[in-house]
């Protein structure tokens, strides 16, 4: 019997990406509200003062006092990608600066918010939205592409849809937050690392160092990621260089030089990206991680962490596995009505992507998936060294990352892990199907035999 993987036709990748690029974009409109929108439009004034106004000085770190403290704590702590993207979109409808709403007071209740023009105009509000969504639509194809490259099409297929139905994937992607640019960072530098791989060229290089930095500025966790790419591609040259004598070590030396020249790209990219940094980038990354570790302290402190590490396993299995989905991490907001209402009306409207998560049952049989998927994945000889060593070491490095940092019941915490795990479940799956479309084959043929 023919290979799966011939009966589809070349054409089908397009049309199959543009559908769950369609569906991504279709429920960014309903799905419910979330106070961080609020704050990320709000960062969207930077966008006005770097190119509308012209005036660096209002972005530039200083500590002074000159600047609006709050605007530069939020600039530090945050990625700068969907800010910008945010800030161009009203622009571009014609809103003036001071118009942009205030960023929300977590202190505070809805009705408070709404009545201190803390919630953006439904039109902004929208078309920040359909941009983030726009994003999660081109991680869903620059995924599909990674898994294509790295396995095969079949499973790149089934990847995708499960990239692009994960409930809280759309929950988050689809808001005017960062989680859209934050996805599309990530598989963009899983793509590039893919392509260095497969072709060491220098223009591979300086893409991985573009979409790396890229990755970064979207949002700072991403650096894990980025780590765990650069690793795998020094892996070949470094043993190389190790075990070669002679000549032979030119060859692993420039292959390293390529990949200096990918971090010396990725860090220009960043810095180029996010202007706060440049009148002191060399202080900039120990402020900002004190910076995100306070975040992290006080966030625990308002809204309850993890009390224990059976607790912390209990919640990564919760989110990663079980797909408890969460549309909102302050339980005051179970009370408020408009939310509630916007809740039944996004799950009632086909569009929220697979609802069959949240239970232990379905967490186990995940569970079993991704093991079974990482098992075929170390074991299959079809797949490239480097490349299996890629994907391990990703999926290895963000399940170690998240499990250990995450100090919070947070589903948008436990993103970054999703795509590495739907790449074991499709694995496993595809595994299975394989299996089973051999066992039909020989069945077929030896009935013709014996026909």
């Amino acid at each position: 019997m023919m290979p799966i993987s011939n009966r589809i036709p070349p054409w089908a990748d397009g049309l199959w990406l543009a559908l769950l690029a369609i569906y991504i974009v279709a429920g960014a409109a309903l799905v419910p509200f979330h106070g961080d929108e609020s704050t990320k439009i709000f960062m969207g004034r930077d966008f006005y003062y770097l190119f509308a106004e012209g005036d660096f000085s209002k972005v530039i770190y200083d500590d002074s006092g000159a600047q609006r403290a709050d605007e530069q704590h939020l600039r530090l702590l945050n990625g700068t990608v969907a800010k910008t993207i945010f800030g161009w979109v009203a622009h571009g409808q014609g809103i003036v600066r001071d118009e942009i709403n205030e960023q929300w007071f977590w202190g505070r209740d809805y009705e408070y918010n709404l009545n201190s023009g803390r919630i953006p105009d439904l039109q902004l509000l929208n078309g920040a939205r359909l941009s983030a969504a726009l994003q999660l639509a081109l991680a869903a194809a620059a995924f599909f592409q990674f898994v294509k490259l790295s396995l095969n099409r079949p499973t790149a297929y089934l990847a995708s849809a499960l990239f692009a139905l994960h409930p809280n994937m759309l929950i988050n992607g689809r808001r005017a937050m960062m989680e859209g640019s934050h996805m599309l960072g990530l598989t963009l530098a899983l793509l590039a690392g893919v392509w260095l791989i497969r072709e060491r060229k220098w223009w591979t290089c300086v893409l991985l160092g573009l979409c790396s930095g890229f990755a970064i500025a979207a949002k700072h966790p991403n650096i894990i990621i980025c780590a765990t790419v650069f690793l795998a591609v020094s892996a070949a040259p470094l043993w190389g260089l190790l075990r070669a004598r002679g000549p032979a070590r030119r060859a692993h030396l420039r292959r390293l030089a390529g990949i200096a020249l990918a971090g010396l790209t990725a860090c220009l990219m960043f810095l180029f990206l996010n202007p706060a940094w440049w009148s002191a980038p060399l202080k900039m990354p120990a402020l900002v991680l004190s910076l995100r570790a306070d975040l992290l302290r006080i966030q625990v402190e308002l809204f309850g962490g993890y009390e224990s590490l059976s607790e912390q396993i209990g919640g990564f299995f919760q989110f990663v596995f079980a797909g408890q989905r969460q549309y909102f991490e302050v339980g005051d907001w179970a009370g408020y009505d408009v939310i509630s209402a916007q809740i039944e009306a996004y799950e009632r409207s086909g569009l929220a992507g697979f609802l069959f998560g949240g239970s232990m049952l379905y967490g186990f049989v995940y569970l079993a998936l991704a093991v079974c998927g990482a098992w075929t994945l170390a074991r299959d000889i079809r797949i490239a060294a480097e490349l299996k060593g890629l994907l391990l070491l990703w999926v290895g490095g963000s399940a170690f990352f998240t499990l250990l940092v995450t100090p919070l019941p947070w589903a948008r915490y436990y993103l970054p892990l999703a795509p590495a795990l739907i790449v074991l479940a499709s694995q496993a799956l595809f595994t299975i199907a394989t299996t089973i479309w051999k066992r039909i084959g020989m069945q077929t043929s030896g009935v013709a035999l014996l026909a």
